[in-house]
């Protein structure tokens, strides 16, 4: 476990409202010197506590559906489990993010796909292969999905900010803001010359396109990569089980104050609420669990919650 002092938390805390701020706009918000930033940014970085400087792109803006499945398998070796993992990683291009989760399931896969026909056509080619393997799993529409700035870590309440993205409607690019969101989104910090030598446009081309990526809501935000582990912190992911959803923006707003809940997942075939939590252990996130059940009482029927442990890959799909 790694301690960082009140200067580094508050470097953390801005950076994941806006990844993008320049050293000038940091010294100014922390009253320290650029130096003193960047010295403190790379000792983050080297801890592997800042793990990137990554845009919030809402891919339903570009025509893409988000589905996720979870799977739980049986008769499958450590090593079984890898050689499907490369199998999904080198056939199957549609797919985002793979996530290995301990309890009911055992991965979380993320598809990226343009129709209903895409989605069924990548998801039978797995079950052609994998079929036999699978004991279950679970289909769902992953969107909208409300991110928060991370705070878990600072000693007071802090300010929330919330990015949007899924089910929205589709804006028209064209084959440069693409090529400009696929080298910006995963660094922002990267200087504007370097996306502009990459692409083949000027600077000031690379610039003014990402403001209009930013008016059309295709960027929704910037974050970073936050690493909770070296700080002594877990993630996971709680379903909420509802015998009512009369309360359910009094629930948005409670976990969007919340300063170890981090998202909130709407998804059609799976829980009928879902959050992301930040805790230092089990007992900590029983703790939360706690607090919503008592306070949502009317609402809660039951709760199930399952960690995180590997991101075999990671693209466009915030946290």
């Amino acid at each position: 476990m790694i301690k960082i002092d009140t200067y580094d938390k508050k470097i953390i805390y801005e950076l994941d409202k806006d990844s993008s701020l320049s050293l000038s706009q940091l010294s100014k918000k922390l009253r320290r010197s650029k130096q003193f930033i960047l010295y403190r940014m790379k000792q983050l970085e080297k801890a592997n506590i800042i793990a990137g400087y990554n845009a919030i792109i809402d891919m339903s803006k570009l025509g893409y559906f988000t589905f996720r499945v979870y799977i739980k398998f049986q008769q499958m070796t450590q090593d079984d489990e890898k050689k499907f993992v490369d199998y999904l990683i080198k056939e199957q291009s549609q797919i985002w993010t793979i996530t290995q989760i301990h309890s009911k399931w055992d991965y979380a896969i993320f598809f990226g796909v343009k129709s209903i026909s895409d989605f069924h056509a990548t998801w039978d080619n797995i079950l052609k292969k994998y079929k036999k393997n699978l004991v279950s799993y679970n289909v769902s529409i992953y969107e909208p999905i409300y991110n928060f700035n991370k705070s878990f870590f600072m000693n007071k309440q802090a300010e929330p900010v919330e990015r949007v993205y899924g089910s929205s409607k589709r804006e028209e690019i064209d084959a440069t803001d693409l090529k400009i969101i696929e080298a910006f989104s995963i660094n922002v910090r990267q200087p504007s010359l370097q996306i502009a030598k990459k692409i083949g446009i000027s600077p000031d081309s690379v610039r003014r396109r990402i403001r209009k990526l930013e008016d059309k809501k295709i960027i929704v935000g910037y974050k970073i990569g936050l690493n909770a582990e070296p700080l002594g912190y877990d993630s996971y992911r709680v379903d909420l089980h509802l015998s009512s959803t009369e309360r359910n923006e009094e629930l948005h707003e409670f976990c969007k104050i919340h300063k170890n809940i981090y998202q909130i997942n709407k998804t059609i075939g799976s829980a009928d609420f879902e959050i992301e939590v930040i805790v230092k252990d089990q007992n900590h996130l029983l703790q939360v669990l706690n607090e919503i059940k008592e306070r949502f009482s009317s609402s809660v029927k039951y709760v199930e919650f399952f960690g995180f442990s590997v991101y075999y890959i990671l693209h466009y799909i915030p946290d």
